[in-house]
C-alpha cells in the first residue's frame, strides 16, 4: 500500500512538473506573441537587475554555470576604420557649399539725416547668413539647334550647312522630361512617396500628369533604359567571391501567387570591388531562385540566414555562411519573454558569450582580408569555441531554448566559415538594411499592380540603394542617367556606373 502511494506520488509530482514547464513555455509564447504585436522591434534588451551586468561587460565577471571556468583576457587594440565616418558639417561649412546669392539691404533714402545732403557710398558690411528653400518650379526649356554655313565651300556653288544636334528626348513628345522623371523616381523610391500622393503634389506645382501615367512611364524608362544597366550590376555581383543574400515579401496584383517576393544580394562592406545592391522579383521563394540570381554553379560563399532554401544539395559548388545576429535573435527573444525573476538564465548567458565574439571582431586591426583571418582565428575563435560549448553541455533544454539551441548548432558549420575567409562579415545586416527602405516603400504603397511594375521596382530600388552605397546624390543620379542613356544606345554601360569617374564628378554629395 505505501509503495503504491509512493508511486503514484511520484507520477503526480512528474505530472505537476511538466504542467509547470508547459505553463512556463506558454507564458513565454504568449509575451512574445505581445512583442510581435505590440513591442518595439529591437534587440537591444532593457538594463538587467543587481547582480547581472550588461552584455558587453566581460564574461569573466559573470558568474556562468560551472561550465565556463576559464578565464579569457581580452585586450582593448586600435580599430582600423575601413569606411571612414561622414564628416559632420559645421552651420559656417554647410553655408559655405551652397550656392551664394548675394542680396544688398538698401538704404530707404541716401539723403544725409543731419545736413540734407546726399551720401556717399563707402561699402557694405555682412549682417547674416541664412539657407533658404526655393520651392520647385516648372518651366519651359526651348532647345534650338544652331546652323552654320560655310561661306568658302558655298564660293563653288554648293552650300556647306553644319547643325547641331539636340540631345535625344527621354520620352519624345510627353510631359516627362529627364529632370520630371528623375523628381518622381527619386520621390518613390528613395522618400517612399507613392504616386497617388505625388500626383496631388506635382499637380500643384502645375504638370497636368496622373499617378497612373508616372506608373506607366516609369516601367518604360526601366524597360527602354535601365535594364541593360542592372544587369552590369547584377554581373558585377556574381563575380564576387562573398556576398550577401536574403529575401522579402512583396505582393502583385497580378501575380498568380498570393505572396512575391525580392531576393536581395549585395557585396560585402569590406574587401569588395565595388559597393553594390541588387533587388530580383520572384514570384516564389523556392531555393531554385538562388540559381537563377548567381548561377546554379556559384563557387562562392553566400552569407544568408537559416531559411532552408539556401541548400546545399541544390548548389553543392557553394558554400553557405550564417547569421550570426540571427542565432542570437532566438535567445534575444526567448530572454524578452522570460519574467524578470528568471533574467539570470542559460540564455542570458549564451546571448552574453556571444556579445563578447561580437565585441572581439569589433576590435580587430587589419588592412587586407587575409590579415583579418589570421586576427579573426586568434582572437575570435576561441570566443566562439565557448559559446557552442556552453550551448552545447545544457542538458535537456526545454520549449524555445531547445529551439534556440537546435538552431545554432544546425548552422554551426555555416557560422564557422569566418574562420575560412576574412571577407566573410559575422552577420547578415548590411543587406537587411538595404532592404529596410523597400520594406517603408512596400508600406506605404502597398503593392505593385502587374509583375512588369514589380520588375521596375527591383530595378529602381537596385539602382538607388547602389547609389547610396557609391555617395552619390541620388536624384541627381537618375537625372545623369536619363540625361545620357537615350545617346549611349546602351553602349558602354560602365561610364553610367555608381562608382564611374564621371558620375562621381557629377553626382557625389
Amino acid at each position: 500500500m505505501a509503495e503504491s502511494l509512493k508511486k503514484e506520488n511520484e507520477a503526480l509530482r512528474a505530472q505537476l512538473k511538466k504542467a509547470q514547464e508547459q505553463l512556463e513555455q506558454q507564458a513565454i509564447t504568449i509575451k512574445q506573441l505581445q512583442e510581435i504585436i505590440f513591442g518595439k522591434k529591437t534587440e537591444v534588451l532593457e538594463q538587467v537587475a543587481d547582480g547581472q551586468l550588461s552584455l558587453f561587460d566581460p564574461v569573466d565577471d559573470l558568474n556562468l554555470d560551472q561550465e565556463i571556468t576559464e578565464v579569457v583576457k581580452t585586450t582593448t587594440t586600435k580599430i582600423v576604420r575601413h569606411r571612414p565616418a561622414k564628416k559632420q558639417l559645421t552651420r559656417q561649412e554647410f553655408l559655405d557649399q551652397l550656392p551664394q546669392v548675394e542680396e544688398v539691404v538698401s538704404l530707404k533714402t541716401t539723403t544725409c539725416p543731419d545736413c540734407q545732403h546726399e551720401m556717399a557710398h563707402i561699402g557694405k558690411r555682412l549682417a547674416r547668413r541664412e539657407a533658404r528653400l526655393k520651392e520647385p518650379e516648372l518651366y519651359c526649356a526651348n532647345l534650338y539647334e544652331e546652323s552654320y554655313k560655310c561661306k568658302h565651300c558655298s564660293q563653288d556653288g554648293n552650300d556647306k550647312l553644319v547643325t547641331s544636334k539636340a540631345p535625344m528626348a527621354l520620352l519624345p513628345h510627353s510631359y516627362f522630361s529627364s529632370s520630371i522623371m528623375a523628381f518622381i523616381a527619386y520621390l518613390k523610391f528613395n522618400l517612399a512617396l507613392p504616386f497617388h500622393r505625388q500626383e496631388s503634389f506635382v499637380q500643384g506645382l502645375g504638370l497636368p500628369v496622373s499617378a497612373k501615367q508616372m506608373a506607366s512611364n516609369i516601367i518604360k524608362v526601366s524597360q527602354t533604359y535601365l535594364e541593360p544597366l542592372y544587369q552590369y550590376l547584377s554581373n558585377t555581383v556574381r563575380q564576387e567571391p562573398v556576398i550577401h543574400m536574403d529575401e522579402t515579401p512583396f505582393k502583385v496584383v497580378d501575380s498568380p501567387k498570393s505572396q512575391d517576393y525580392f531576393w536581395v544580394t549585395r557585396t560585402t562592406k569590406e574587401f569588395a570591388q565595388h559597393p553594390v545592391v541588387v533587388f530580383h522579383h520572384a514570384s516564389t521563394r523556392s531555393g531554385r531562385i538562388i540559381g537563377q540570381i548567381v548561377g546554379n554553379n556559384y563557387p562562392g560563399i553566400i552569407m544568408c540566414d537559416g531559411y532552408k532554401g539556401y541548400s546545399n544539395q541544390l548548389y553543392p559548388q557553394a558554400k553557405f555562411g550564417s547569421c550570426l545576429v540571427h542565432i542570437r535573435r532566438e535567445f534575444v527573444k526567448l530572454v524578452k519573454a522570460l519574467p524578470k525573476t528568471m533574467k539570470a538564465s542559460k540564455a542570458q548567458q549564451a546571448i552574453t558569450l556571444l556579445s563578447q565574439v561580437f565585441h572581439s571582431e569589433n576590435q580587430l586591426s587589419y588592412q587586407t582580408a587575409n590579415e583579418k583571418l589570421v586576427q579573426r582565428q586568434i582572437h575570435v575563435k576561441p570566443l566562439m569555441d565557448k559559446f557552442y560549448n556552453y550551448i552545447s553541455q545544457i542538458s535537456q533544454p526545454i520549449g524555445q531554448l531547445r529551439k534556440a539551441i537546435q538552431n545554432a548548432i544546425q548552422l554551426k558549420s555555416r557560422v564557422y566559415r569566418v574562420f575560412e575567409n576574412g571577407q566573410l562579415p559575422l552577420s547578415n545586416n548590411s543587406v537587411e538594411q538595404s532592404i529596410r527602405p523597400s520594406t517603408l516603400i512596400r508600406k506605404n504603397c502597398l503593392f505593385a499592380k502587374t509583375e512588369e511594375g514589380a520588375k521596375a521596382n527591383a530595378v529602381y530600388y537596385s539602382l538607388v540603394e547602389t547609389a547610396k552605397l557609391n555617395q552619390l546624390n541620388v536624384q541627381r543620379y537618375l537625372e545623369y542617367l536619363f540625361d545620357h542613356l537615350p545617346e549611349s544606345n546602351c553602349q558602354d554601360l560602365a561610364a553610367f556606373l555608381p562608382w564611374s569617374k564621371n558620375v562621381q564628378e557629377e553626382c557625389r554629395e
